[in-house]
């Protein structure tokens, strides 16, 4: 380089080392001129705050003093030169701005070490490091011109400015090793040390180090292993920064905004890549151009060895460059989207309208149906594919926008820079491309191309289209499998698996044929992304060499290079068009959610509950016509403040509605409302509440219809995130009728509830939600039908001990129940509703006065049948002052009267959790997972026909190069001279035999055929290498994805089999959202990714033996080399695979509690907003999703850990096979250039194998945990078959029956005998616990006998297989359980029924009124008027109606007849009632209890029974005692039994004389109910 170059380069670096000096100068001025700021205590940031320990540990001292020494160093080395310089051309000039560039590097290391503030120190470095890096550089340069010459002249100078480089290069390492904090905790964790540490951590991804020692040595982590997200990743901060913009644009665009500085760093970042990408082809090309150059025989110079070095550099920047945009695209992009959407998804569906009525066009549709039975099917079958509708109405849908739409759209953000990265590269490689071939070679090749885009647009709209119908499918399959796990005990009690399975299996096929759509379209892409790069490499070499009559080693195999970085450049853009098309159909479903209504204030502010002319109905999304809604209208109540006010009225009239308007969560068509304003959660300080203070006037607690509990203890679920007040909390047990529930179990109050109370029984889910009411601090109580699980004698203690109880006093109780003379003494308001309106409303003391209460209660008496005096009875049996006062309690779900007290301690050791943690395995996946995964897939055969498949694919692409090889390698020794031709010839030969045996090709070849003869041919091989290569890598992944749907289809079936069939204890105990997991996220990894990561890890491997097979051509050598680096690459390799196969599975865990919370919240909905308690839910969440961004964060780090090590690793691969072609003068550039093309991969090689085997073992991560789930236990399904018309008499013979609910735990029935005799109506009590739930269990065979059987018509039931079992007995559950779907569909889902008589059985149970369907074919609902009244507003019931997801479009009561009504259907011999209509009126449940008596006349009942007026006619009464039968005989001689336990029941129910009368049969009573 000139002087004057030489001059001008040094100034302009010193002046760019100026600029980086400003920062320094800056704060060293600040630091002089203002009052030092005093130095923080303790060190606090957006991201948490160090502790005391942490500021110990900190420490910049060491770091700091290497900045100082490494400056002071260079400054006295360059300041020596100056002195004893020479002096010659220019020099001092030369050496005086060096000490200028060094006095302004000492400015910045006094700055740096004086600076107490850490960060500013740390920022300080970075501007030393950029600072240094330049002098280092200049200092370089300037040494290669002078270098040789002072080596001989003066060798002492040329030791100091060697010493100056090293000082440069020191005080820039130095400079990056500062680190930026102190560790910083938030909420107690350890945050992230991404912004803890030094930059050189940070920017070389050390800083996981300490984990990645942690995992090699426990081979596996925990989460408690792994630091928490910082501010920039954290769910509660990216949703905080969200609402604080407040964006007003469609959710893509604020997308954007939200992250601009990510995005622009990541776009700015690949533009460098683009160029960078290739810098090692452009290095690869000067060094073969020397090579041509080179005489064969003589060593190369000094310039051949800077190419290397500068190949080496180019490798590391470029590596370097492409992991820090992919780190950065998922720090910064990936994970804070997929928490920020996940995070706004869940807060909207707090706030979001709970719609539960069907759409109108699903009405109209089903209306539409008419009679026939299969155009309702058709209707039915078509109503899923509405997508809007099921995205609004299916929870399950909802769950989908954070488990399926949110990862999209994250994975897209993440991703979404290769678009303009191929650009860029497209760009950047046809400048270089052009100025290699000439624009008309490049021309041709396009051509190719351009000719196959239309192919490629084609099918990736078909690709689009697939991918869409398969998330719909998706959906669809998520909603019939929830739909299957909660009505999971339904199902086996009806012994429904085998239709079940069926009906999942259909859904599934048509999923399959989706993937099957998706995987061959994709094939077609893959055609089109293979060929296209092939047929363009092949034409544009064809055309160069046609034109130039030549093609030279360095236009082939350079160009080859860059054609190769192409592929993969426009490979992903077709992939990345329908990922982009994904992401639109996701970003549009979430932003048409989060712009869904919400609830609204719908009511004013108001001393009093009132409805003021208020027309009020069931929430609906958008306007539907009103003739289509249910609604109550021109309501005028007040419930009075500080009293008990009661709803009653028939079933289905409305009364959950009104509650639902006083939650807010109804739609008021016109009027107004008037609720009192509750306080914010944030203004009530729960933590300060106490006595005093604990009541909050205008707050609401709010007791569903259908309990909602969490899965947690009982306590916890009571507390409802209250402080612990003992003794409020004991008055709560105690008048909910919970302390004798709490002393039988083995936990007490710690005893860990599953999801939906699934292992209380009915009545005590009613009461934890009561006591939940009760202990809360609100005013205002709205409760729902709160006694109709539990019995006469518990619900009088509720009515007196906690409705009107001290607990109760001044707090204003709104009650709806059916049991109006129950409450009438104590009931200061009372409304009845009916006729689509309020009947009457009124004070009780007006009501009665107007005769009007009377009225009310004779609906009941004209059901009922009884006489003034059984009313008065009944009521007696809550008004009674005196009656609980030392009175036991001993039926049904009651508590012992003197049990009622503090419960006792519990032994302190630790509560059984009933919902165990879920698993994960440790360590490599297990062999025997991929053996199953690879014999459902097609068996060895296959998989041996795959190997031999890639790696002849592999061959082509090897040959191809090869092929070049010959073709150059002749065309070069054909231009030389014949003689010396002759020469190289041989000595290539020995080159070869060392290496390889193709040199007889390619010595023997050239001498065959002339110039011009030997172009077509060459040409000709070429281009069918090319077409074969592209048919067979086409075909290659075709053949996979066979074999993938085989493997899916298998495992799919198998789960499918065993979780239905799993027993039912275990399914109680694991989360539904546990097992969704499996057959949702796990089988969309199993069927869409694993595929992929099999054929793409296969080719990556190939590849690599491909790149070693390359180095081997040049040098034995290269095979030690490539051992020894490969062996480190393996050490680099399993140290990842440590720490990242146990983040994968606890990123598999951890998404599992989002599903769960979020379904269990979307359930609960309601009761949590009535609660006010929405954020305290919202805030759980961001937790949650903070777990799954950790494990996601760790995963990601750890790959750019491994990527960045082995990324320098294969620079010294690809320097070092340089040097050994430079070292053997002999090499031709030939093949120097084809071992090249192929030892640049190396590192691409390495990388992708490692980590495709590592994509392969983390998906197959999905294959263990769905594998796991198909070896579980099933039920017995061995036995015999029994007759076909087994029972025919229904006979039960129990005998000494033991059974337990689990080996380790203690039986719950305890020796029982008893005997039912043929169409003998039974009738069973007891109370908690004394086991009459476990002996339908056990009847079921849901628990097996431990010892003792049962005998059903002579048949031990034992030896019978289930299904048979099952499916010829038949129970009505206390809790209704309905699919989506019909009407029809519910009762009769496999249509084995004609319509006629199903319509007779919705008649029977007075669903619908007798001869309504005379002459049409929509009979009404039943809707019984009081006299005088005309039509009703309930819509018409058929058998098309519409039940949505669990039946919430109908009333409990409802639900219960349509259960009965399915009992009804199957006419069996055996039916088990429990308490089967504890939600219908007293009117209606009088007319069904006639309905079980006329209609099972011919079937043997055994009746569960809570109400004692329900069993007391029956024939027989067997009564339970803690396992045991106390009693059992008719109801009359055990009433004649003195001191008997049922005659005690009996006595102590208030209902004394009522039952006589039904037990004697006197009066009416015995008459009308027979």
């Amino acid at each position: 380089m000139p002087l004057d170059s030489m001059l001008t380069t040094f100034a302009t670096g010193v002046g760019l080392i100026g600029l980086c000096s400003a920062p320094a100068l800056s704060s060293t001025v600040k630091r002089f001129t203002r009052r030092q700021e005093r130095k923080q205590d303790v060190y606090e940031d957006e991201d948490g705050s160090a502790t005391p320990e942490s500021m110990a540990a900190y420490s910049a001292k060491i770091p700091k003093a290497l900045v100082l020494t490494s400056a002071g160093v260079g400054l006295a080395v360059s300041t020596t030169l100056l002195v004893i310089s020479s002096g010659t051309h220019g020099e001092p000039v030369l050496d005086g701005l060096g000490i200028g560039a060094w006095a302004l590097l000492t400015l910045q290391a006094v700055s740096i070490a004086s600076s107490r503030n850490s960060i500013q120190a740390y920022n300080l470095g970075l501007y030393t490091f950029l600072s240094s890096m330049i002098l280092a550089g200049i200092l370089i340069v300037r040494g290669t011109m002078i270098g040789e010459s002072l080596l001989q002249s003066s060798r002492s100078i040329f030791t100091l400015r060697v010493v100056e480089v090293f000082a440069s290069v020191a005080l820039a390492f130095s400079g990056l090793a500062l680190p930026r904090r102190p560790d910083v905790f938030y909420k107690g964790e350890l945050v992230d040390r991404m912004y803890t540490n030094s930059a050189f951590s940070r920017f070389t991804y050390s800083w996981p180090t300490s984990i990645l020692d942690l995992a090699a040595k426990k081979k596996d982590l925990d989460l408690k292993d792994l630091t928490r997200p910082d501010h920039l990743t954290r769910s509660d901060s990216v949703s905080a920064a969200w609402k604080k913009k407040n964006f007003k644009y469609p959710l893509w665009i604020s997308l954007i905004l939200a992250h601009k500085r990510a995005l622009t760093i990541q776009l700015l970042l690949t533009l460098v890549t683009s160029v960078l990408n290739f810098a090692p082809q452009w290095v690869i090309l000067q060094l073969l151009r020397l090579l041509e150059r080179h005489e064969p025989g003589t060593s190369h110079g000094l310039d051949a060895w800077i190419w290397v070095g500068l190949l080496c550099l180019a490798i590391i920047v470029r590596s370097w460059v492409e992991s820090y945009t992919i780190w950065l695209s998922y720090a910064d992009l990936h994970i804070p989207v997929r928490a920020q959407l996940s995070a706004l998804i869940f807060e909207k569906s707090m706030r979001r309208k709970d719609s539960k009525g069907a759409e109108k066009k699903k009405k109209d549709k089903f209306q539409e149906g008419g009679e026939d039975g299969s155009s309702e099917q058709q209707e039915e079958a078509r109503a899923p594919v509405d997508e809007e509708e099921q995205l609004k109405k299916s929870k399950q849908s909802i769950v989908n926008l954070i488990g399926v739409d949110g990862k999209r759209i994250a994975d897209f953000a993440c991703y979404q820079y290769l678009f303009p990265d191929s650009l860029f590269k497209l760009i950047v490689s046809l400048a270089f491309l052009v100025s290699l071939l000439g624009w008309k070679a490049l021309l041709a090749g396009f051509s190719a191309m351009i000719a196959i885009m239309p192919v490629n647009i084609y099918f990736s709209k078909r690709y689009a289209n697939a991918q869409d119908r398969l998330m719909k499918l998706r959906d669809e399959k998520m909603e019939v499998v929830t739909e299957a796990l909660q009505g999971i005990r339904q199902i086996k009690f009806s012994a429904l698996e085998g239709e079940w399975e069926k009906k999942i299996g259909e859904v599934r096929e048509r999923e399959l044929s989706a993937v099957w759509s998706v995987f061959k379209n994709d094939t077609m892409l893959l055609a089109c992304w293979i060929t296209s790069p092939i047929l363009l490499a092949a034409l544009s070499l064809a055309v160069y060499a046609y034109l130039n009559s030549s093609l030279s080693p360095s236009v082939a195999f350079v160009s080859l290079g860059v054609f190769k970085a192409l592929e993969m450049t426009l490979s992903i853009v077709p992939e990345l068009t329908t990922d982009a098309l994904d992401a639109w159909v996701s970003i549009k479903r979430i932003e048409q959610y989060l712009n869904s209504p919400e609830i609204i204030k719908i009511s004013q502010d108001g001393e009093e509950v009132a409805f003021i002319n208020a027309s009020i109905a069931w929430p609906a999304d958008e306007e539907i016509d009103e003739k289509d809604r249910f609604v109550l209208r021109n309501i005028n109540v007040t419930f009075p403040k500080g009293e008990l006010s009661v709803i009653s009225g028939k079933t289905g009239t409305g009364k959950s509605l009104m509650l639902s308007a006083i939650l807010g969560e109804a739609d008021i068509l016109e009027g107004t409302m008037q609720v009192p304003r509750a306080p914010p959660l944030l203004e009530r300080h729960d933590d300060k509440a106490n006595k005093s203070n604990w009541i909050i006037p205008n707050a609401i607690a709010y007791v569903a219809q259908i309990p909602w509990i969490e899965n947690a203890s009982i306590k916890d679920n009571i507390l409802f995130g209250l402080p612990y007040d003992e003794e409020r909390y004991h008055k709560t047990l105690e008048v909910c009728a919970l302390t004798k529930d709490l002393e039988m179990l083995a936990d007490g109050e710690n005893t860990e509830i599953g999801a939906n109370g699934i292992n209380l029984s009915g009545g005590q889910k009613w009461r934890v939600t009561l006591a939940r009411a009760i202990y809360s601090r609100a005013g205002i109580l709205v409760l729902d039908d709160i006694f109709s699980a539990v019995d006469a004698h518990v619900g009088r203690h509720i009515f007196e001990r906690c409705l009107n109880g001290e607990l109760a006093e001044g707090r204003t109780r709104i009650l709806v129940t059916h049991h109006v003379a129950l409450c009438e003494s104590k009931t200061k308001y009372l409304v009845e509703l009916g006729n689509g309106g309020v009947l009457h409303a009124g004070t009780v003391a007006e009501l009665r006065a107007k005769g009007i209460l009377q009225e009310i209660n004779s609906h009941e008496k004209a059901a009922l049948g009884s006489d003034k005096a059984d009313v008065d009875d009944l009521a007696t049996a809550v008004n009674s002052e005196d009656c609980s006062e030392g009175e036991g309690e001993q039926d049904g779900e009651g508590t012992n009267g003197d049990g009622l007290k503090k419960v006792p301690p519990k032994p302190t050791a630790p509560a059984r959790k009933f919902v165990e943690e879920e698993s994960r395995e440790q360590g490599a996946i297990r062999k025997h997972i991929y053996v199953t995964y690879l014999k459902d897939s097609g068996g060895w055969l296959f998989w041996v026909l795959a190997v031999v498949f890639f790696t002849v694919v592999q061959c082509f692409t090897l040959g191809r190069s090869w092929w070049l090889r010959i073709w150059t390698g002749d065309q070069e020794t054909q231009e030389v001279h014949m003689h010396r031709a002759h020469s190289a010839a041989g000595v290539n030969g020995f080159t070869y035999t060392e290496g390889a045996h193709q040199t007889t090709l390619h010595t023997a070849s050239w001498p065959t055929f002339e110039v011009q003869r030997t172009l077509p041919f060459y040409l000709g091989v070429y281009i069918a290498l090319a077409i074969i290569s592209s048919v067979l890598s086409t075909l290659k992944y075709f053949y996979i994805y066979t074999g993938s749907i085989r493997a899916s289809r298998k495992l799919f079936a198998k789960l499918n089999f065993t979780i239905l069939r799993t027993p039912i204890r275990w399914l109680d105990t694991v989360p539904l959202g546990r097992i969704l997991n499996r057959y949702t996220a796990d089988f969309n990894i199993i069927d869409s990714q694993l595929a992929n990561s099999l054929s793409f890890g296969a080719g990556s491997f190939l590849n690599l033996i491909s790149v070693l097979v390359a180095g081997l051509i040049v040098s034995p050598y290269i095979l030690v080399l490539g051992s020894a680096l490969l062996l480190i690459c393996l050490h680099y390799a399993l140290r990842y695979l440590d720490a990242a196969r146990p983040v994968k599975r606890l990123e598999s865990t951890a998404k599992s509690p989002v599903f769960e919370q979020f379904g269990s919240a979307l359930t609960g909905v309601a009761t949590i907003r009535s609660f006010d308690k929405a954020q305290v839910y919202v805030e759980r969440m961001y937790r949650k999703i903070d777990d799954y961004s950790t494990a996601t964060w760790h995963l990601w780090l750890f790959n750019r850990w491994m990527g960045w090590r082995l990324s320098l690793v294969g620079s010294f691969f690809s320097s070092s096979l340089a040097a050994l072609i430079l070292m053997n003068p002999n090499i031709d550039s030939a093949l120097a250039g084809f071992a090249l093309a192929f030892a640049i991969d190396f590192t691409g090689a390495v990388m992708w194998t490692i980590r495709m085997y590592a994509n392969v073992e983390l998906n197959m991560n999905a294959a263990e945990r769905i594998i796991e789930y198909t070896k579980l236990a099933t039920e017995n399904l061995g036995g015999m078959r029994p007759p076909a018309a087994w029972p025919t008499e229904g006979r039960i013979e129990v005998d000494n029956l033991v059974v337990s609910y689990a080996p380790d735990l203690p039986p719950v029935l305890k020796g029982l005998t008893f005997s039912v005799n043929r169409n003998e109506r039974i009738g069973v009590v007891g109370r908690t616990g004394a086991g009459k739930s476990s002996l339908t269990l056990a009847l079921f065979r849901f628990l097996e006998a431990q010892s003792g059987s049962i005998h059903i018509d002579g048949l031990d039931i034992s030896k019978i297989r289930l299904h048979d079992l099952r499916s010829r007995l038949a129970i009505i559950p206390q809790d209704p359980v309905l699919f989506s779907g019909t009407i029809r569909s519910n009762l009769d889902p496999f249509n084995r029924h004609t319509d006629e008589e199903l319509y007779d059985c919705l008649e029977r149970v007075h669903l619908i009124p007798p001869g309504s369907r005379s002459g049409s074919s929509t009979p009404t609902i039943r809707e019984e008027q009081p006299s005088g009244s005309t039509g009703t507003t309930s819509p018409k019931l058929t058998l098309s109606t519409p039940v949505t997801e669990s039946g919430l479009n109908l009333s409990q009561g409802q639900r219960q007849l349509l259960c009965l009504a399915r009992a009804i259907a199957t006419r069996p011999k055996i039916m088990v009632l429990d308490e089967a209509t504890s939600a219908v009126d007293m009117a209606t449940d009088a007319l069904i209890q006639r309905s079980i008596r006329s209609e099972f006349r011919d079937a043997t009942l055994l009746v569960i029974a809570h109400r004692l007026s329900t069993i007391a006619d029956f024939d027989r009464v067997l009564v339970l005692d803690a396992g045991r039968v106390v009693e059992f005989g008719t109801p009359r001689e055990l009433w004649e039994k003195e001191g008997g336990v049922f005659r005690g029941m009996c006595e102590e129910s208030g209902e004394r004389e009522r039952l006589k009368g039904f037990i004697f049969g006197e009066g009416e009573a015995s008459s009308s109910r027979e």
